[in-house]
């Protein structure tokens, strides 16, 4: 409409009923540029100002438009204004037009004239309030949606498993959550924003939530976290308990930092690391950490030069202590084994447990070989301390093999294998002793294994065969038995005495094993000499120490004498010295016993070239005293054979001589009183063939 006013007249009849003044209001109406609407007592527009037109959409602007409305909200107004004369204000928002997009509008309502006539006519001034009700509802939409996220971030820090608190640049706490206040016992008004670092610290201390370590220390870690630098660390509390901290700095100043309960974690970590690296029964490092100390020694040697030093060891028979003593006893020996080889080794020496009964050290930083051998001096001596376990002593027994890397021009990796071959020396030298590798071994342990080897094919295809050397009884000039005495028929060399394979009665299972043939290849021909009527007198068999630590023994001859039907009085049994020693001593007596109680005749072998005592002698039930030959053979011995058969003869016991080789000294020993003789004089061992004959020439020549 530009700068023209319209003034629309809707009717002739209420044009001329319109005083002066009223047309000059409406005039003054329709020229003004704010939108002004003039209405009648129905609420019907008269006039609109120039200023409506403009602001308002087209429907809203027809003075004859039968649906023409503000709203109800306006309506409500207009009719307030015209019963009480007052102003009434009302918020409109207009509806949306071709062109015309919705807007706002404040609107003041006054009556016209304000003196209560009857013709009053109602003035509306409007106000685009568009950007400002748009600006309240973006502003109450940024307090919802604030109010929102901090009701979310609330409950965040309300459900957090972790405490978190902030700190200011002066560390002022500025806010904490309630996992915070729980993990260090903090009450409310420890923790209200404000608060200083320092306080909480003191009061923490006081209910023993503070820090292990000094304040100054923990003060100087957080200096440096405030100084920009983020962190985490664990920190041990005065409680046992380990809190993981995280420290992240604000670009304002100061520090955000997490709190986390990590007890159980390292609780759980270090199980996990003690499991995988750990041996469960000594808490020695297992095979997994020896291999790892082994490897990092072996680049050591490589790259720097250095030298180190690997000892393995051997528990000696220690299944057959866990078949005698029990499983118990076994554990207990194995453990204490680990303490003492803590003791006698350096806290920075890798001491393992490899698995069973073996256990290794690897020995770093070594000056010499003494450096070495010295701990092992220790352990042995350690070691002679007997241990005690449910009401029994026994001593550890363990055989000790080492070897040194010292040649830089060496190659390291081979240390395993030479401990390995020192230890299987160690073994084959009798057990309970140490030796530390020299290259000559190693071609020794390789004809050791060569002839066990073969030793084990023998005994499957059957080479092993039994003879017989006579014992005759000087008294009555008769056969009083023979000794049985292993042979090998060996498919190349011949016919071999044990000495050609003694290397096989070290050999535990390899013991058992020939053990087992001397009895079924004797009980055997026992029954059938008996069968046969040959006056053979007793069989003496040797049994191996194996043979008694299984604890089965006195069962199982008694069931090949019963298979076989052959009488125990028939039977003897040879033990040797070192038999009666060490901490199977109660399973050897209680074996000797039952056999004796049996009617098997138990005889002392070697007698004197052992550790026995008289005090064995009375614990053992011992029928005979065999003098070792080494003693009957070297006439300065003559006083030792003469104690022995004086002994024997005192303690009721027959003394048999080993080694008679001539005359004179079968002289010597009839003289001295000597029961019963046996040795070359008479015969060598002979095959089971040629024994019957032999007991017929010698009764004739008798």
């Amino acid at each position: 409409m530009g700068s023209q006013v319209v003034v629309l007249d809707v009717a002739d009849r209420r044009a001329a009923a319109l005083s002066a003044a009223e047309a000059a209001f409406r005039a003054t109406v329709s020229q003004a540029l704010s939108p002004l609407v003039l209405m009648d007592l129905n609420l019907r527009p008269v006039a609109f100002s120039q200023g409506w037109f403009t602001a308002m959409p087209p429907r809203l602007s027809e003075l004859d438009s039968p649906s023409w409305t503000l709203g109800d909200d306006f309506t409500a107004s207009a009719r307030r204004c015209l019963r009480g004369g007052g102003v009434e204000t009302c918020r409109v928002e207009t509806p949306v037009e071709a062109g015309h997009p919705s807007h706002w509008f404040s609107f003041e309502l006054h009556p016209w004239p304000n003196d209560g006539s009857p013709t009053c006519l109602v003035i509306a001034t409007g106000r685009d309030v568009t950007e400002a009700v748009m600006a309240a509802r973006e502003a109450e939409e940024a307090g919802r949606r604030l109010a929102e996220q901090n009701a979310r971030f609330d409950a965040a820090l309300s459900n957090m498993p972790h405490g978190l608190c902030m700190f200011d640049a002066e560390k002022r706490m500025i806010l904490c959550n309630a996992a915070y206040s729980r993990l260090y016992k903090l009450p409310d008004e420890i923790v209200m924003p404000g608060s200083l670092l320092d306080d909480i610290v003191h009061y923490r201390r006081s209910v023993g939530t503070g820090p292990k370590s000094s304040a100054a220390f923990y003060a100087a870690s957080v200096e440096a976290m405030l100084s920009g630098a983020a962190a985490t660390r664990d920190v041990e509390l005065t409680d046992g308990r380990t809190i993981r901290i995280t420290h992240n700095p604000i670009a304002t100043g100061g520090y955000v930092a997490t709190h986390e309960d990590v007890t159980e974690a390292i609780l759980a970590a270090a199980q996990i690391e003690f499991l995988a690296f750990r041996d469960p029964l000594t808490g020695l490092p297992n095979r997994v950490a020896f291999q790892r100390a082994y490897d990092d020694a072996v680049v050591g040697a490589e790259t720097a030069g250095e030298m180190f030093g690997l000892i393995m060891i051997d528990v000696d028979h220690f299944k057959d202590v866990n078949d005698t003593l029990g499983h118990d006893a076994g554990d207990a020996l194995l453990k204490a084994l680990a303490v003492q080889l803590k003791r006698a080794f350096r806290r920075g020496d890798t001491v393992a447990r490899l698995g069973g009964d073996e256990f290794a050290i690897v020995l770093r930083d070594l000056k010499n070989e003494g450096d070495m051998a010295r701990p092992i001096e220790v352990l042995q001596g350690f070691l002679r301390t007997p241990i005690e376990h449910a009401g029994q002593s026994f001593t550890i027994c363990a055989s000790i093999g080492a070897a040194v890397h010292a040649d830089a021009d060496a190659d390291p990796t081979h240390l395993l294998k030479n401990a390995d071959v020192a230890l299987y020396q160690a073994k084959y030298d009798g057990r309970n002793r140490s030796v530390i590798f020299k290259p000559a071994m190693r071609t020794q342990v390789e004809r050791r294994v060569e002839l066990l080897r073969d030793v084990r094919g023998a005994i499957a295809h059957g080479e092993f065969d039994m003879f017989y050397q006579p014992v005759v009884d000087l008294a009555s000039n008769t056969v009083a038995g023979f000794e049985a005495l292993m042979r090998w028929h060996h498919p190349e060399q011949g016919v071999l005495p044990p000495a050609a394979f003694m290397a096989a009665f070290e050999d535990n299972d390899l013991s058992l094993q020939l053990g087992e043939v001397a009895f079924e290849r004797s009980l055997s021909q026992m029954r059938a000499w008996i069968d046969q009527g040959v006056n053979f007198g007793r069989v003496a068999i040797n049994v191996s120490s194996a043979q008694f630590r299984t604890g089965r023994l006195a069962i199982e001859i008694e069931a090949k004498l019963k298979h076989w039907n052959v009488p125990a009085d028939r039977l003897t049994i040879e033990v040797t010295e070192n038999v009666y020693m060490g901490w199977g001593a109660e399973v050897v007596s209680d074996t000797v016993k039952r056999l004796h109680d049996a009617g098997v005749l138990i005889a002392l072998d070697d007698f004197g070239t052992g550790y026995a005592s008289l005090a064995n002698l009375r614990q053992f039930p011992v029928d005979r005293l065999k003098i070792d030959k080494s003693f009957v053979q070297n006439s300065q011995d003559d006083a030792i054979v003469r104690a022995v058969i004086n002994l024997g003869s005192s303690m009721g016991m027959k003394v048999v001589a080993e080694g008679v080789e001539g005359p004179d000294q079968l002289a010597t020993l009839t003289a001295y009183g000597c029961d019963q003789v046996q040795g070359y004089h008479f015969a060598k061992p002979m095959p089971a063939s040629e024994v019957a004959e032999f007991i017929a020439a010698f009764s004739k020549s008798g």
